[in-house]
């Protein structure tokens, strides 16, 4: 990976800004700019990260990290980024009273009310601002180091969703499904899920409610059963997520119907998709295509505001994120998340997500999982 270009990317963007420096916590953009394995998980950064990162546009970057973790740090990070000790929260305020110029500074979002603690104890005349933003923005297209480590994430997570289908009987309960695909992604090699593992169960015939998950997570599954998968994981610091249906038994025609929508619906907008497409015109084009096969109103029943789906990389959920008004315009390199879903209370919950590439003159759709299978023999 080009940690230097990244850096030298954001020292541009830093400056343009107007910013004296931004300062960053453990977490996506730490881990994009450096390369660190920070340790954080992509459903929440911590809010008092141990490592921060300092960048100015016009200085050498640091990282300021435990004593303990220095030697680790100066043997990951680029050789642009100096490594400095700092380890009670009165050495690190230290060390950012040496380092940050007077000026406003930028700050991550997730930590940002600590950071913000940390840099006026260290100058009462600093002023901070969010710039989470900087980060992000450079993190929304992909080069081809990053696209290669996502489509060998893919294409583990397309092999797991294989070996799941192997398991699914009678009796296997929601939570042995979800520990055997935990199991079965770290044995190809994976090094963590990119967030906990889902096979919901949807019994058709239960009286409806304002949520579809009430099927008991330890009770097996019983003929007549909806099972919407919705899983990722993290592969050489890279996410993936995916999601596919099944119907247990034999389905309705309806609800066959509903499933070949859904699908059909998903490729229409893969299909349209190309540089300069608004991500906010992808709600219409979808649910456009829903309605046409008949089943609009199951898509709206689930997605109320719209929300398709969001950016993949680093992190799980990247910005920009996929839903109406959203007037940001696809780029080549641009690598996203689609998940429609088709709810008919008390009957089933159908879900679809793919990864799909923006390419030079249209997209590409990384996930190679079957859509033929839905209805599962007993």
């Amino acid at each position: 990976m080009d940690y230097e270009g990244r850096l030298s990317r954001l020292q541009q963007a830093i400056g343009a800004a107007g910013l004296a420096a931004v300062v960053y916590g453990a977490g996506a953009n730490c881990q994009y700019f450096t390369g660190l394995p920070a340790q954080w998980t992509r459903e929440s950064e911590p809010v008092e990260p141990a490592m921060l990162l300092v960048v100015q546009p016009d200085d050498v970057s640091r990282m300021i990290v435990p004593p303990s973790e220095c030697e680790v740090a100066r043997s990951r990070v680029p050789r642009s980024v100096a490594v400095v000790a700092g380890g009670t929260r009165a050495d690190v305020v230290a060390v950012l009273r040496r380092l940050l110029p007077h000026g406003t500074i930028g700050t991550g979002r997730h930590a940002g009310p600590y950071l913000t603690g940390l840099i006026n104890e260290a100058d009462d005349a600093l002023t901070c601002v969010e710039a989470e933003h900087l980060g992000e923005s450079l993190r929304v297209v992909k080069d081809q180091a990053e696209l290669a480590v996502l489509r060998r994430a893919v294409a583990l997570t397309d092999r797991v969703m294989e070996a799941v289908r192997d398991q699914i009987r009678i009796g296997v309960s929601q939570n042995q499904l979800q520990e055997f695909i935990r199991g079965e992604g770290l044995r190809l090699g994976a090094q963590d899920v990119s967030f906990p593992p889902a096979a919901l169960y949807v019994k058709s015939g239960t009286a409806p409610g304002p949520e579809p998950f009430g099927y008991p997570k330890d009770q097996g599954l019983v003929v007549a059963t909806s099972i919407a998968f919705d899983f990722g994981f993290v592969l050489d610091g890279y996410c993936s997520d995916f999601g596919r249906s099944f119907y247990v038994g034999p389905a309705p025609e309806h609800f066959h119907g509903a499933y070949r929508a859904l699908h059909a619906a998903q490729l229409e907008l893969i299909r349209q998709m190309r540089p300069g497409l608004a991500l906010g015109d992808f709600w219409g084009i979808l649910s456009g295509e829903m309605d046409r096969h008949g089943f609009g109103d199951r898509i709206r029943a689930r997605l109320k505001d719209g929300t398709l789906g969001h950016q993949i990389g680093v992190d799980l959920h990247e910005n920009p994120w996929i839903r109406p008004g959203v007037d940001f315009k696809l780029r080549p390199g641009m690598v996203m998340a689609i998940e429609p879903k088709a709810w008919l209370p008390g009957e089933y919950y159908l879900r679809v997500e793919d990864i799909v590439l923006v390419t030079e003159d249209g997209a590409e759709c990384l996930t190679r999982a079957d859509r033929e299978a839905f209805e599962l023999p007993l």
